[in-house]
């Protein structure tokens, strides 16, 4: 029988990819954390700083994001964009155009699940300077 795996944000592989502006993203469970390589699931939280930006984009996969803190637009095919705070939860069916915008002024903080998980994308590394 399986057992869980407990991991906490701090346990995320943390990315930033062409598609963020002013942010970044952390893959929480996805095959590119070795600490919850789920191979049909993805978790990752997204932060945007205000006027950050999540370019539109689509893809095969199914997502659901939630917003977990701040408020923003979302770009969700419908024609025009919509207000998202707090507890905004979307669907977004295989192949939506989807993008967020962070309109308020503090940290955009959004939940995405999605099924089956992009492919692994170069983490962020900084370098610490020399001691």
């Amino acid at each position: 029988m399986a057992h869980a795996t407990i991991i906490t944000e701090r346990d995320g592989v943390p990315l930033v990819t062409n598609s963020f502006c002013r942010g970044f993203m952390l893959r929480v469970v996805h095959p590119q954390n070795p600490k919850a390589p789920s191979e049909s699931l993805a978790v990752t939280v997204f932060y945007l700083h205000p006027g950050g930006v999540l370019e539109p984009h689509h893809h095969v996969a199914e997502e659901v994001y939630v917003v977990l803190e701040g408020e923003g637009k979302g770009h969700f095919g419908l024609g025009k964009p919509v207000d998202i705070r707090k507890g905004t939860y979307i669907y977004l069916p295989s192949d939506c155009e989807h993008g967020i915008e962070n309109t308020g002024d503090e940290i955009l903080k959004v939940l995405c699940a999605m099924s089956p998980p992009n492919p692994p994308f170069p983490e962020w590394k900084s370098k610490r300077p020399q001691d």
